[in-house]
């Protein structure tokens, strides 16, 4: 009997389960198929032919997000089963009045707690392996790579994961059941609904003040959050923007329905047009019963979006200039210091050697150089003597922002490379030499975040004092790349003619040595290069970088990111969008009396489903609202101190992420509505 009152109540309340139902689904899906990528065949065939960690390392960040999702996507199921619980207070009293014992009417609860489970996780892991299969395909995209031939995979270890997650989740969502049901008295429960109709209204003139606070709170928010430049996540301006941002955003909820009335009432041929009163006390009510559940949202959302838009902007960051980052096959680097460490302590030392004769030292110790490399030369920076990166910049008054310069670097000699060693590194790519005219010197930059001091010193033809007289530059900026690196590295290196170097040469070794090399046409260069450091003890060598291992990191990295920023958006959008349909969706409910009672007084159905739609839009613009203010001066202060400086425009991820808010979110919303709508076409009918 206990089955069929459970089979009957789910039928009864399908509309009330369906946004629910359709929420868990979709976790379950997200779930299993973000949590399968490690296990796509295509990872595997990339596993087994790159010599980098990356398919390990995308599979277990996947994997540490999950816990988080897990805990996100648990808060989710459980308040939701609240929200509807609390609905049915009364139902479950009248059962109780019936004769059922409160052991009976939780068995009840927990036969529709496994129906709704076992229908989501079967329905769910169903779409999820289907979703998989998509992913694949976006996986080999995002590493480059073709699918000559599709193969069918499933990972056992995602559904397992997926299987175990979500059953703990609706074990604590039936225990939770229980004790709701047998800590109840028989009155509150028959008493649930009237107390549910009470509207509450707060003092108008508090709220306004409260709001006024909190919109203090939250501009003060921003100006620290500017001064941090979001570049120190651990400082007192950051952690003061994150505590002021959290309590501005919850009194701004708190006081928001208060302050509307103060706004509106005053505004009399607003306020009493149509059925405004009746639309906006309902929304104080809503507002001033879930401002805590809407504050959480908003929240949420700032995440949400934020991650998504900043996500995407990192992998063009990152990745979007690896090709022209690794133009050679490997770079060897040298360094004429080494750390040597002490009772604990490391110290900078110089290295008992000459590194200028690295190359040399190369071939003649690493076996088969001859076969192996098809050409190779030798870059020897030195750092004059008279001029460091910080007077230079001071000179031209253009200076690096605060996330990308350093004390050790403003303080470093303005480096400096001979013009015939450049002159082989640009025919090691095949470029045509370079030639200066007598006293000039060639300012070289590829780094966004330094080209307009590199710009500078060529406008206003600073003067470069060296050991032999000081040099003017020429009228243009290189921008070769002097090394392979996971972006563009070159910053501000002088290329000065062969006497400068020659005379720094006499009286030090060279800071940093790159032996930039091209392999031999069908040689096995890469897995001899990747060892190189293993296998050879060149002196001062402790850098070996490989074209193959960048774009093989950079792939890696573009799948991580992209498939993180996607997950965590589109879990936090569906948490918060079903909080608030569920959330409205009940509370409407409770309203369909008022409904009637406006009816029956003469409100036409149309009145009455554009108070609603309202509602709706307010219900979920609000939080959003205030999530985008937010989002806005986070992504505003990133661009400036980061995406600027690496010359990266956000707008097109930021355009992507208002799409996906408003494909799910704007989804939610309309479902609301029509749902909504329907409850109170039926209710007045």
């Amino acid at each position: 009997m206990l089955l069929k009152l459970a089979v009957r109540n789910m039928r009864r309340s399908l509309r009330d389960y369906a946004i629910y139902f359709v929420t868990l689904l979709i976790a379950v899906t997200v779930f299993y198929a973000f949590n399968s990528v490690g296990d796509q065949q295509v990872m595997h065939d990339i596993a087994a032919s790159d010599n980098t960690n990356v398919v390990e390392f995308t599979g277990y960040m996947m994997n540490t997000f999950s816990v988080v999702v897990a805990f996100v996507l648990g808060f989710l199921v459980i308040y939701a089963n609240q929200l509807l619980i609390n609905r049915r207070k009364r139902e479950f009293g009248i059962y109780l009045v019936l004769g059922m014992k409160p052991g009976q009417v939780s068995r009840i609860l927990l036969y529709e707690t496994i129906f709704i489970g076992l229908g989501s996780l079967v329905l769910g892991l169903a779409l999820g392996v289907l979703i998989s299969q998509l992913l694949s395909f976006a996986t080999a995209a995002l590493f480059g790579i073709a699918m000559p031939q599709y193969q069918f995979s499933f990972s056992p270890i995602a559904c397992i994961a997926t299987l175990a997650c979500f059953a703990a989740i609706y074990i604590v969502v039936a225990i939770f059941n229980v004790i709701t049901v047998r800590r109840c008295k028989l009155i509150d429960l028959i008493g649930a609904k009237t107390k549910r109709q009470k509207i509450i209204i707060r003092n108008p003139w508090v709220c306004l003040v409260l709001f006024i606070v909190s919109l203090i709170l939250i501009g003060l928010a921003y100006w620290q959050l500017d001064v941090n430049g979001m570049t120190l996540l651990f400082d007192a301006e950051f952690q003061r923007a994150t505590v002021l941002m959290l309590v501005g955003s919850l009194l701004f909820f708190f006081s928001l329905s208060g302050f509307g009335i103060a706004v509106l009432t005053r505004l009399r041929g607003v306020y009493f047009k149509r059925l405004r009163p009746f639309t906006t006390r309902q929304v104080a009510s809503k507002f001033n019963t879930s401002f805590v559940s809407i504050w959480v949202v908003c929240v949420l959302l700032f995440f949400a979006i934020t991650t998504f838009a900043t996500g995407l902007g990192l992998i063009d960051a990152f990745t979007g200039d690896i090709d022209e980052a690794n133009p050679y096959d490997a770079s060897i680097i040298a360094y004429g210091e080494e750390t040597v460490y002490e009772n604990g302590k490391g110290t900078k030392k110089p290295v008992d050697a000459d590194i200028s004769q690295t190359s040399a030292y190369l071939q003649q110790h690493v076996a088969n150089w001859d076969t192996l490399v098809a050409a190779s030369s030798q870059l020897d920076f030195y750092g004059l003597p008279d001029m460091t990166y910080g007077e230079l910049m001071d000179a031209v008054n253009t200076h690096l922002s605060d996330a990308m310069s350093s004390t050790s670097m403003l303080n470093q000699g303005v480096c400096v490379v001979s013009l015939t060693q450049f002159n082989d590194l640009l025919a090691l790519s095949d470029k045509q030499p370079v030639t200066l005219s007598s006293g000039e010197y060639l300012v070289t930059n590829n780094m966004s975040a330094s080209q307009d001091i590199a710009n500078a010193v060529v406008a206003q033809h600073m003067p470069l004092p060296t050991p032999v007289g000081d040099l003017t530059p020429a009228n243009r900026v290189d921008k070769t790349q002097l090394n392979d690196f996971d972006m563009l590295s070159n910053a501000l290196m002088m290329v000065v003619p062969d006497d400068v170097v020659a005379t720094l040469a006499q009286a030090e070794t060279p800071d940093t040595v790159y032996v930039n090399v091209m392999y031999a046409p069908r040689s096995n260069a890469e897995d001899v290069f990747i060892d190189i450091l293993d296998d050879v003890d060149a002196p001062g060598v402790s850098t070996v970088i490989t074209r193959e291992q960048m774009v093989g990191q950079a792939s890696g990295l573009r799948v991580m990111i992209t498939y993180l920023a996607v997950y965590i958006g589109l879990v936090l959008l569906i948490t918060t969008a079903a909080v608030l349909a569920i959330q409205l969706l009940s509370l409407t409910i409770d309203s369909l009396g008022r409904y009637r009672l406006l009816s029956k007084l003469g409100c036409d159905t149309r009145m009455l489903t554009r108070s609603l739609f309202e509602q709706v839009v307010i219900y979920f613009v609000a939080p959003l609202a205030l999530a985008v203010c937010h989002s806005a001066c986070a992504i505003a202060v990133l661009s400036e101190s980061l995406f600027a400086a690496l010359g990266r425009d956000l707008f097109p991820s930021i355009v992507m992420a208002a799409c996906l808010v408003v494909a799910i979110y704007g989804g939610y919303m309309l479902i609301t509505y029509l749902t909504s709508r329907t409850s109170v076409k039926q209710a007045i009918s």
